[in-house]
């Protein structure tokens, strides 16, 4: 009896270590989020697997949720996510942006014989929303697109969430469809687009001709205080770029300056105490 008395209070402690390491290793999302998140650019950065290839997020350490919208960052072909966003210092320029905002880059067709990635961005943000542990804002939404992006941007034009468009020399096809998306609707926000154009200018012009009320620029300012009302508040604003087709990604100096003067709000100079805008990603 004695024997089997100790055999069972010996197993018993088995059990509750066993139990106690069990319970110690199981994270909450919060502190899964904080493992994997890194410092860079000044906030928070966090590599997301997915099904549909890896989804980059970055948002800047004064961050206020009230106020902040989101972008999602598409590359073009010959280049992948990751390597995007290693080459195109994409981090820093999010930040050098100012802007409030989450900021998304996801995987997308690498040459034209690849399918898209996401198909719908409802079903990308919904992805996004389940492996972060802080509500996704509500502001505006902008969606940025170099070179082949145009074919995943295409797809999610109609989605009620996309007011912006920023494509940069991507015009290669889907006129009608950016037309008739840039055709005011009743009940609807007006949608606006930056168009900028290198290797694709013919395309850009004669879409260009053919909406009316088209601002224009034969180049990309270096500061978005050069931009007028008339050209910030165009349904279409179409620049001509003095950086080459690779170059308007990597040299840093278009993507925040048009972001800049798209609808999302500047960061707050000082970074907010709540508890929702602290933390990592």
């Amino acid at each position: 009896m004695k024997e089997r008395s100790l055999i069972l209070f010996f197993a018993g402690l088995v059990f509750v270590s066993a139990g106690t390491r069990l319970v110690s290793s199981v994270q909450t999302p919060e502190q899964q989020e904080a493992e994997d998140a890194t410092t860079e650019a000044g906030g928070q950065h966090l590599r997301i697997e997915t099904d549909h290839g890896p989804i980059h997020l970055w948002r800047p350490v004064n961050y206020e949720p009230r106020t902040a919208g989101i972008v999602v960052y598409v590359h073009g072909y010959f280049t992948s996510v990751d390597q995007g966003w290693s080459d195109g210092h994409l981090a820093t320029q999010f930040s050098d942006s100012g802007r409030n905002a989450v900021f998304i880059a996801v995987e997308a067709p690498r040459s034209s014989s690849e399918d898209v990635s996401w198909k719908s961005l409802a079903d990308l943000l919904r992805t996004v929303q389940d492996s972060v542990a802080f509500p996704l804002p509500r502001g505006p939404l902008v969606v940025v697109g170099h070179s082949g992006a145009y074919r995943t941007i295409l797809f999610w034009l109609f989605e009620p969430r996309v007011q912006h468009v920023i494509l940069l020399d991507g015009l290669y096809s889907g006129q009608s469809e950016f037309r008739s998306w840039l055709r005011p609707q009743p009940r609807t926000k007006p949608h606006t687009m930056v168009l900028v154009s290198i290797d694709t200018w013919r395309q850009s012009n004669r879409f260009a001709r053919r909406i009316y009320g088209t601002a224009r620029r034969r180049y990309v300012p270096a500061r978005s205080s050069s931009f007028v009302p008339r050209e910030t508040h165009a349904r279409l604003l179409y620049l001509r770029s003095q950086y080459e087709h690779s170059e308007i990604v990597s040299s840093g100096k278009v993507i925040p300056v048009l972001l800049e003067i798209s609808p999302l709000k500047p960061l707050p100079l000082e970074r907010p105490q709540s508890a929702e805008g602290r933390g990592a990603p």
